[in-house]
């Protein structure tokens, strides 16, 4: 259902805008009658009552929401930009319960991470210096993917 000010742009648009002839103008009968029809238009707007949503339907929308929506998977650390140096890093990440965390780095092949005091984390080791991409993915028993995380970049020295 539009909203009173959008009833009344429409019917303005509609009684006034659509009325004005070529030269710009409009006849000042069809000005009396545009401005009735946004009178009109404002007065519908104002007296009428929203109607109830029928039961069926919101009981269809209740259904329609994905469980995939309660999901998430974010790394934690290295943070976006984070410059990391040695010869190891563990990588953080947070994610829901109700599946298994898998990483990628730079677009390689999904590795199993291992879950420890509320965290997933993945012992990132031999690495070689530059920029890398790091995409966290929760999965479920049979390996379907239930939400990804967004591209992680971080620097190694």
């Amino acid at each position: 259902m539009l909203t009173g000010k959008h009833t009344i742009l429409k019917a303005i648009r509609r009684g006034v805008l659509g009325r004005i002839n070529k030269e710009g103008t409009m006849p000042a009968k069809k000005v009396k009658k545009a401005e009735g029809a946004v009178k009109t238009a404002a007065t519908e707007v104002i007296t009428s009552e929203p109607k109830p949503k029928k039961a069926a339907a919101a009981a269809k929308s209740k259904k329609e929401k994905s469980p995939a929506a309660n999901y998430y998977v974010v790394i934690d650390y290295p943070q976006e930009g984070e410059t990391v140096s040695g010869l190891h890093y563990a990588i953080r990440i947070g994610a829901s319960e109700g599946g298994n965390v898998e990483i990628s780095i730079d677009g390689g092949d999904w590795q199993q991470c291992r879950n420890g005091g509320g965290y997933w984390w993945y012992d990132w080791g031999y690495f070689t210096p530059g920029t890398h991409k790091l995409t966290a993915r929760l999965v479920d028993q049979n390996g379907k993917v239930l939400k990804k995380s967004a591209v992680r970049k971080c620097q190694i020295i």
